[in-house]
């Protein structure tokens, strides 16, 4: 809890040297939990909307799967106001494209190693090839992100999936 209310200090300072930076904050499963506090940060979130541009909110890919009506409306609630999410942590790109859009999901970020073997996979599962994954996240206004990047050679092999961006400790 108090990692989150750091990010939005980092963020106001640097709005105030008229920086814009984007900050993606990660969001645990026990600050969702927490109803009290949660419901406090979103409401806290409603007052500053100038932040809303600037803060993007990650979720792993198995918190997104266990969010009960409560937590979707208190996430709606900031949706309403401009902020965005997205998701990490992805074991798997058998996803829900259309719920992640529903829910204002606009990026989803991808180990590189988990994408490669998803595509390279005699057995792969997914009714998706690589240009249509890029396709199908485009059409629902989502960005990829591929992580994890720690070679030239598997930067090599990522640039095929034409993603939006990449990090790693490459970079």
């Amino acid at each position: 809890n108090m990692l989150l209310f750091r990010c939005v200090q980092l963020l106001r300072r640097s709005q105030s040297k008229n920086q814009n930076v984007g900050y993606f904050c990660n969001i645990s499963p026990y600050t969702l939990a927490d109803f009290d506090f949660f419901g406090e940060f979103v409401h806290f979130m409603i007052e500053k909307p100038e932040l809303a541009p600037n803060l993007i909110f990650e979720f792993a890919q198995s918190t997104v799967a266990d969010r009960d009506d409560d937590i979707e409306r208190q996430l709606s609630r900031l949706a309403a106001m401009g902020f965005r999410f997205s998701m990490d942590q992805v074991a798997s790109l058998s996803l829900d494209y259309d719920a992640l859009a529903e829910r204002h999901s606009k990026f989803v970020k991808i180990d590189a190693r988990t994408l490669i073997e998803e595509f390279d996979a005699p057995s792969s599962h997914l009714d998706i090839d690589v240009i249509d994954l890029k396709r199908t996240l485009e059409r629902h206004g989502i960005d990829l992100i591929v992580e994890k990047i720690e070679s030239e050679p598997m930067l090599l092999d990522v640039l095929d999936f034409h993603d939006d961006y990449g990090q790693g400790y490459l970079f």
